[in-house]
């Protein structure tokens, strides 16, 4: 019993000190960048930077902003997601762009494996790095979400929001 808990200590230790912040870290007003966190596989996650303005340029076509702040450790690829989600068109002459309402996942998280292509490409690329606990809105372009052919509701190459709570992140260890 002594041997867990300075196991658990031992860990709660190095965790809190991989928490502390660079004394090598890119200054705060730069924008380009970026935040390296160690998977559990060795391979370095690249987590982009907001700009002054909270938003974060992941990829062509796919910027994310986030609404919550989290609490917990960053997704990772492979990785099993449980979220809430909330789904619109874009829409350029809306206010907030939120545009026709399409879906939302309900009293039931949905759940994926990031890096497994179950979800639209923007998502594969907009959920890695996002903490436990964090809520990000994503506006993803038609070729990272259902492309010409659309889904249902979603019309040929609908620019989308989802608004995306992160509720648990599972290892896929």
């Amino acid at each position: 019993m002594n041997t867990r808990i300075a196991l658990i200590f031992a860990a709660s230790t190095l965790a809190l000190a991989a928490c502390q912040p660079s004394t090598d870290a890119p200054a705060e007003s730069d924008a380009t960048a970026v935040v390296e966190e160690e998977a559990s596989e060795g391979v370095a996650v690249n987590c982009p930077a907001a700009t002054d303005e909270g938003i974060i340029e992941i990829a062509s076509g796919l910027t994310a902003k986030v609404v919550k702040n989290g609490y917990g450790r960053a997704a990772m690829v492979g990785d099993y997601a449980d979220t809430n989600v909330w789904l619109w068109l874009y829409d350029e002459s809306a206010e907030d762009h939120h545009g026709e309402f399409i879906w939302e996942s309900g009293n039931t998280p949905f759940q994926f494996q990031l890096g497994a292509g179950q979800v639209i490409s923007g998502w594969d690329l907009g959920v890695p790095c996002m903490l436990e606990g964090e809520t990000r809105e994503l506006v993803v372009a038609g070729d990272l979400a259902y492309g010409a052919g659309g889904r249902g509701a979603i019309p040929p190459n609908a620019t989308l929001i989802f608004t995306i709570e992160l509720l648990k992140l599972t290892a896929s260890d």
